[in-house]
């Protein structure tokens, strides 16, 4: 178990580890009818391959493996998020590559989760 100064010290580089990794996409929700874009800032890394049966592994959703992986900051909120574009600008989104969320988890080394952790699967 890590003690106050360790997570504070691993805190810090997570934060580092972001700077100049950031990308801005578009969120896209649906709710009581209406389809509304909000931006957010998220790092992206692209999964090109990924071992056989990681999909499959225990306590995994089972299906297609993730295209892409996000790391949001905690206080992005995820509800009523049905797909993401790879796009900065809500007038872009059309056009832009869509991904649909496959699963979201909260982590950290603390109590108080400090990121999410989206796995990302490309609508086509």
């Amino acid at each position: 178990m890590l003690d106050s100064r360790q997570a504070a010290h691993v805190l810090a580089n997570r934060e580092k580890i972001r700077q100049g990794r950031l990308r801005t996409v578009t969120l896209i929700r649906h709710s009581n009818g209406a389809t509304t874009y909000t931006a957010a800032q998220c790092t992206w890394k692209e999964e090109h391959s990924v071992a056989s049966g990681a999909a499959n592994q225990r306590d995994r959703p089972r299906g297609s493996v993730p295209d892409v992986t996000a790391e949001f900051a905690p206080d992005v909120d995820l509800t009523d998020v049905v797909a993401i574009a790879d796009t900065p600008e809500s007038a872009r989104v059309a056009g832009a590559r869509k991904y649909r969320v496959q699963e979201s988890l909260r982590l950290g080394l603390t109590a108080t989760p400090n990121r999410i952790l989206v796995k990302l699967v490309a609508i086509r």
